[in-house]
């Protein structure tokens, strides 16, 4: 780069041609000379020729992209001299271009929420044009965002109910654009519809499910997370989260209800599984938290063996999640697992993921209730004791189930967020059980041999809670089925009983 100021020379000994000939190599000098202080002026150049870009400098547009973290990041220059070209681009040896070439793949399955192109095939443009709409400061469907955001950092409400303000004013306004269609949004549906195959169909409500996510939420994110530490450093849950990890994470597996038949995961997929929670934290978008999660639980259970060779069930993974919960340290669960239930729409979370999502919640309400000191001592191979030294608390249930075929009675232990309805754990227990008709079966209170049937609304933890001195249980069985129970359960359910009362009165004493 030359100087800032150049001396004049005179050029009247100089003919026209290299008069001309020196205009025209000046202007080019001036020409590269103002783009390099373009460069320099808009990135900032340091003394080794690096370009340091800052995220303030970066716009925001659809597109793919590399997920950014929250620092400088430094691109290399080329040579002086070096033009980027075809050339340049792929003189490489061919394991570098396939180095890279990995490198973009993963760049794009990466791509940062703002950037990364949802939107594909035929609901693209309506996906496009409702952003679009949302730019327009005129339109009622802006105005509309742009008032709940503004009236929303303004709160000082819980973030239960922030959450829940939130969810209702997306489904708002996605009904608003479905049944009114404000501009042209009813001619782009109609357009995208003509675009359809006969076995195809427009998911109106998953399009516009990550529109609002990104105008709603995003904007939200860092309000909602401060009323989120805000609230929890106030009750104690974070502290006391902390404490008990601190105690758990040099436990053994057994302290943590593991069978002696199942053997957790180690240290090396105990790191894996701890990155994803990073990157499950540094995501903005629920979705994408949800789906590094589920990534974590499909480590977790790569990385667990059992003995007899089958996959572990789903009735040991529980005691696993909170060991791995403990040894990662993810301090964050709770909060994270509050941001997901609260923000993602109630029917992405009915099936496998609402499991999953609901075993963190549980995870977490188990190590914050477990009290560690109790197993300090020896277990003496006591596995019926081990495999039920997870307390009974709000966000565990166990329910017998009845084999009517061999005339058996199995215990499963599931993992339920606090009031959970009737509906709803049953809506659990069938898709685990994979019982096709969930209609004929249903919920019941077991007291003393005496079966009551709970209803829709009712919470069965805390049904049996409330049954406080008498021998209660949760069955789940066929609504026409005859049963007649035994006098004395199995010795699993008995121990079960024991060791719940015993930690609950432990740790109410300690708090």
């Amino acid at each position: 780069m030359g100087p800032l100021f150049k001396s004049p020379k005179s050029s009247t000994n100089n003919s026209p041609s290299d008069r001309s000939s020196s205009s025209d190599s000046d202007g080019e000098e001036d020409s590269k000379h103002d783009a390099d202080m373009n460069v320099r002026e808009r990135f900032g150049l340091d003394d080794n020729g690096n370009i340091t870009i800052g995220l303030d400098h970066i716009v925001e547009q659809r597109g793919e992209g590399v997920y950014v973290k929250r620092r400088p990041k430094y691109i290399r220059r080329l040579e002086i001299g070096q033009e980027i070209s075809e050339r340049t681009r792929f003189r490489l040896p061919w394991k570098q271009l396939l180095k890279k070439l990995f490198f973009c793949l993963l760049c794009k399955s990466r791509g940062h929420p703002r950037n990364k192109a949802v939107f594909s095939g035929p609901g693209e443009t309506i996906g496009a044009y409702a952003l679009s709409l949302a730019n327009d400061t005129e339109s009622t469907f802006s105005q509309n965002i742009s008032n709940f955001i503004s009236c929303t950092k303004e709160s000082k409400a819980a973030p239960q109910v922030v959450m829940r303000n939130m969810r209702q004013f997306m489904s708002g306004m996605k009904n608003y654009l479905v049944k009114h269609g404000e501009g042209d949004f009813s001619s782009e549906v109609q357009k995208a519809r003509s675009q359809l195959k006969p076995d195809e169909f427009l998911n109106l409500d998953s399009i516009l499910e990550e529109v609002m996510h990104r105008l709603v939420i995003l904007p939200l994110r860092e309000h909602l997370y401060g009323l989120f530490v805000d609230y929890y450093t106030h009750s104690g849950d974070i502290q006391i989260l902390v404490e008990k990890v601190r105690q758990a994470c040099g436990r053994g597996p057994m302290v943590f209800g593991i069978k002696n038949t199942v053997t957790p995961p180690n240290s090396g997929a105990l790191r894996q599984i701890s990155s994803l929670f990073v990157r499950l934290q540094e995501a903005e978008l629920p979705l994408e938290k949800l789906d590094l999660l589920l990534t974590a639980v499909s480590t977790i259970f790569e990385g667990t063996a059992c003995n007899n060779g089958q996959q572990l069930s789903a009735d040991d993974f529980l005691p696993v999640m909170v060991l791995v919960v403990a040894h990662c340290g993810f301090i964050g669960a709770e909060i994270e697992a509050e941001y997901m239930w609260g923000l993602i729409q109630p029917s992405l979370l009915s099936g496998e993921a609402g499991y999953y999502l609901t075993a963190l919640c549980s995870a977490v309400h188990v190590l914050k209730n477990f009290s560690l000191h109790e197993y300090d001592g020896p277990m003496g191979g006591s596995l019926e004791l081990a495999s039920q030294s997870l307390p009974e608390c709000s966000s565990v249930l166990r329910v017998i189930i009845p084999d009517e075929y061999n005339g058996s009675i199995q215990t499963r232990t599931l993992p339920i967020r606090p009031h959970t309805t009737t509906r709803e754990v049953c809506r659990i227990i069938a898709h685990k059980a994979r019982v096709t008709n969930a209609q004929d079966y249903g919920l019941f209170k077991l007291i003393d041999g005496e079966e009551s049937l709970l209803q829709d609304n009712e919470c069965p933890q805390d049904v049996r809670m409330a049954a406080a001195g008498k021998h209660c249980m949760i069955a789940y069985k066929r609504i026409d089925a005859k049963i007649a129970w035994p006098t004395m359960m199995p010795n699993s359910l008995t121990m079960m009983s024991a060791c719940s009362s015993t930690t609950t009165t432990t740790d109410k004493h300690n708090h």
